[in-house]
């Protein structure tokens, strides 16, 4: 009895000493990255939700994926979201249609460190519209950068040839 009973107490105290084999995931990224990317996130699908909204004309639920202190810098002017919605109930008004070309590209940047607005998510895009008034139309690729905290889109930046929409406007 004694015999088993070291047996068990030495099977027991090995069994404790031994290594225990964990997984861990390690990034083989660059001493220089300061992020990474991904190609499908509820972010993502946060910006696709207000594109899809704003080709529609829903400007309901446009409006709902941003912050209500959202700022928006088409190019180089600035403007909040109301002044934004203003712009979009304008091109609503005008029957100046919109249409997505092709599969939108649409990928999250995610930030090792937050920004000085505690800010390191970043939806980018490139897509390519159709705009479209009466008989004339036009193809506008659009440049998205949008910023996204808790949620809702706080800041977008938006880079196009403006020129092509004044000429369709004519």
């Amino acid at each position: 009895m004694k015999r088993i009973l070291f047996s068990l107490v030495t099977i027991t105290s090995l069994m404790a000493c031994d290594t225990k084999n964990t997984t861990t995931t390690s990034n083989n990224y660059p001493s220089n990255a300061f992020g990474y990317t991904l190609n499908s996130t509820t972010n993502t699908d946060l910006v696709k939700k207000g594109l899809h909204a704003l080709i529609t004309n829903d400007t309901a639920t446009y409006k709902d994926t941003y912050s209500s202190n959202a700022i928006f810098h088409h190019n180089t002017d600035s403007m909040n979201l109301s002044q934004n919605m203003s712009l979009i109930k304008a091109r609503i008004d005008s029957k100046i249609e919109m249409k997505i070309l092709g599969v939108p590209e649409v990928w999250e940047l995610v930030n090792n460190d937050k920004d000085k607005n505690g800010i390191n998510h970043y939806v980018l895009s490139f897509i390519d519209f159709q705009i479209t008034k009466g008989v004339r139309s036009i193809k506008l690729t659009i440049s998205f950068c949008d910023l996204i905290k808790d949620g809702k889109q706080v800041e977008e930046y938006l880079i196009y040839d403006r020129t092509s929409i004044e000429a369709l406007m004519k």
